[in-house]
């Protein structure tokens, strides 16, 4: 062909790198069924199996720089999210960016707990209820990490979940029925794991509830559509996306 080049810009408007555990069988399909088409996702898989425990979940700590250069190495990425809510918990906000940053320098780490919190602020929600698929240990090492960023957990339940394997297959009424059967003396719901099957029930749960709901995938969507500019409303999963165009410049970073 002459005249014309037959190559153009590398596909989408805003890529999106995901490092999503080995075992994670949700993430990707909630991800996709909520970013619209010109957010392109590139997803890599860090290794991970066994039980659900801090010293587990800390042990992807060294894995994550490698795992990002795996992400689309030859595109510039504009954000990169670490999918796991636990262990984010366990490893730290700030060690995981800095793996991050040593292989995409440029990008914008998105993790779901500081995406939470930033959620419960706009959603003017101080107290929550708390649903997480862990045991006790993990779940209360959460509710003070959320205390530390200045929010309180009035009501939890916990699944109790040993084997990460199984946090998948807590099927969706029985998250919703969990978070039915907690008292209503609060802000707001969080229901915690990017591996948990919640985003079908998000609207149901909050019918039932009165309570607006945020899980840790649709907090992840609603940071990664603010960093690309979005002001389009997402219908059928929340308030929280259901009203972005109100919020999406209303967004900031927590320390």
């Amino acid at each position: 062909m002459t005249g014309h080049t037959i190559l153009g810009d590398s596909p989408g408007g805003f890529r999106v790198g995901v490092l999503a555990l080995a075992n994670d069988q949700v993430i990707e399909r909630d991800l996709g069924r909520l970013l619209p088409d010109d957010v392109w996702t590139f997803t890599t898989r860090i290794a991970y199996g066994g039980d659900c425990s801090l010293e587990q979940l800390a042990q992807m700590a060294p894995t994550l720089t490698d795992a990002t250069r795996l992400l689309n190495p030859e595109v510039a990425l504009d954000a990169v999210v670490f999918g796991c809510t636990s262990g984010t918990i366990a490893i730290g906000v700030d060690q995981i960016a800095d793996a991050i940053h040593l292989a995409s320098p440029k990008a914008a780490v998105v993790n779901p707990v500081q995406s939470a919190c930033a959620a419960f602020e706009r959603l003017n929600a101080r107290r929550l209820n708390l649903i997480t698929p862990y045991e006790p240990e993990l779940a209360e090492l959460m509710t003070r990490t959320f205390a530390a960023y200045g929010f309180e957990i009035v009501n939890r339940h916990d699944f109790g979940i040993v084997e990460s394997a199984d946090i998948s297959r807590v099927t969706p009424q029985a998250i919703r029925q969990a978070t039915a059967a907690l008292p209503r003396n609060v802000d707001a719901t969080f229901i915690s794991c990017t591996d948990f099957q919640s985003l079908s029930v998000l609207a149901d749960i909050e019918r039932d509830t009165g309570l607006p709901t945020v899980t840790s995938n649709q907090a992840i969507v609603w940071r990664l559509l603010s960093l690309a500019g979005a002001k389009t409303n997402i219908q059928g999963f929340g308030r929280l996306l259901e009203t972005f165009d109100q919020t999406a410049d209303q967004q900031g970073e927590l320390a």
